[in-house]
């Protein structure tokens, strides 16, 4: 190959290279900051996931509970916040049968000095059930565990049927006191 051949190949890879450079300098400092600053920028979370939370809810459902992940909106207050949980967990779950009642709705919360949580729920989560003891356990079980491993604070939960204390939902548990030790001795 003479001389001037050879001269003119490597002025030519030069010249490729040259601009390949270029090229991939605009592209790097101007496309590629850009790219950069997108990655880098914090993402803003959809304004309606920042008023929702994660809560684990346990639904009875043949003979057993099942925890199921729910989101529900978030509150500030511990009474609130049971009120979310104890409305998703009469609403029952997204898949499955439960043995929750039909129709039942939190009429509302209260907070004793003595760390004990008052649910007041609607008479349709007495007349709508349908269960023997181990449904009626299982139910209130389920309700006892969802608020508690979820709300801080609480030490213990009474349900109030209409604002009133009940002797029993479904006649095989004395549900006048707090659950916690009802439970507990049942196992």
């Amino acid at each position: 190959m003479p001389v001037n051949k050879r001269k003119f190949l490597w002025i030519s890879v030069f010249v490729i290279l040259f601009i390949g450079g270029i090229a991939g300098g605009y592209f790097y400092f101007s496309k590629g900051s850009i790219l950069r600053q997108t990655a880098e920028a914090p993402q803003q979370p959809d304004s309606q996931d920042q008023d929702l939370t994660s809560v684990r809810v346990y639904y009875p459902s043949e003979d057993r509970l099942v925890m199921e992940e729910r989101r529900v909106k978030k509150q500030t207050s511990v009474v609130a916040s049971a009120e979310e949980i104890v409305g998703a967990y009469l609403g029952g779950p997204s898949r499955g049968k439960s043995d929750v009642p039909q129709g039942a709705r939190v009429l509302g919360a209260y907070s004793g000095n003595d760390g004990v949580l008052y649910i007041d729920i609607s008479d349709e989560f007495r007349k709508n059930f349908q269960g023997d003891a181990m449904a009626e356990y299982l139910l209130l079980k389920g309700l006892y565990e969802s608020i508690i491993s979820n709300v801080s604070g609480i030490n213990d939960v009474k349900v109030l049927i209409e604002g009133k204390e009940i002797e029993s939902i479904g006649g095989h548990l004395f549900a006048m006191y707090p659950l916690k030790d009802m439970l507990a001795e049942i196992k």
